[in-house]
């Protein structure tokens, strides 16, 4: 870990990387991120998300590093409770830092639920926002098709 922060980038194709995407959220968020997890790897995509990867005994942010160094994207599901969590405005604060010390600038895509206006969004987010995907999800079961779809393009390009 203390190399990464010494200079020494890790540049990596998109096939040198075990998942498509790692997705943070909040503890409070897990009942609706499951679902979204299923939803992606039945789509074909390999997800990394906390609960299922980050390892007893090893601190959250070196492991949020892993399953960063491990993934092409990293998905940030934004909610109200995410908001409202101090770890994730770290989590964002690091998943910025870490795309753009390795020329990853364009792995980074928002998920926004709530109808959260973008005002509202970490600081560091709204910094970088012409560099990130963002889409928004849907209310209901409406829409729900074209969701799919725009993540799936998001996390397909590199």
């Amino acid at each position: 870990m203390r190399s990464r922060w010494k200079g020494v980038i890790h540049v990596a194709n998109s096939d040198d990387f075990p998942f498509d995407a790692f997705v943070t959220y909040t503890e409070e968020d897990y009942p609706a991120c499951i679902p979204f997890y299923q939803a992606l790897t039945s789509l074909g995509f390999k997800i990394s998300i906390p609960d299922k990867d980050f390892l007893p005994g090893i601190s959250e942010a070196e492991q949020l590093l892993k399953c960063m160094d491990q993934s092409r994207k990293v998905v940030i599901i934004v909610t109200e409770n995410f908001l409202e969590n101090g770890w994730n405005s770290y989590a964002v604060q690091m998943v910025v830092t870490h795309a753009f010390h390795n020329q990853r600038e364009r792995s980074i895509i928002v998920i926004i639920k709530d109808d959260i206006p973008i005002e509202r969004l970490p600081r560091d987010l709204k910094y970088i926002w012409w560099t990130i995907v963002s889409i928004r999800w849907p209310d209901g079961n409406e829409n729900m098709d074209l969701f799919w779809e725009e993540i799936a393009a998001a996390l397909r390009t590199n």
